[in-house]
């Protein structure tokens, strides 16, 4: 897990439950896939090949979700999304970098 500079309780509690949800269901797709496969395959499906696995196709996954419910997915939304997320909430922030370059 990245570092994040917070002492927001409220935040860090956030960040454990998300952990643990990642792991629930990390974990149940893991033993209905185990469960699926032929005796001879199981042994095969090692829990850190699948942690890889689950951890390169969870937004795949989560987009499936998220269309299961209706919700929308679409290129636009998730544009729009971006966009806002990428912009610096320290609008008065000083910035080294515009420093150097004026």
């Amino acid at each position: 897990m990245d570092v994040v500079p917070t002492s927001n309780p409220q935040i860090i509690e956030a960040f454990i439950w998300i952990a643990m949800l990642t792991l629930l269901i990390s974990r149940k797709i893991y033993t209905i896939i185990r469960r699926l496969n032929p005796r001879e395959k199981v042994v095969r499906f090692t829990q850190l090949r699948w942690g890889t696995v689950f951890s390169e196709k969870a937004k795949y996954l989560l987009a499936d979700v998220l269309e299961y419910l209706g919700l929308d997915t679409s290129f636009i939304t998730s544009l729009r999304i971006g966009f806002n997320e990428a912009l610096d909430p320290h609008v008065n922030r000083r910035r080294y970098t515009e420093e150097w370059w004026a």
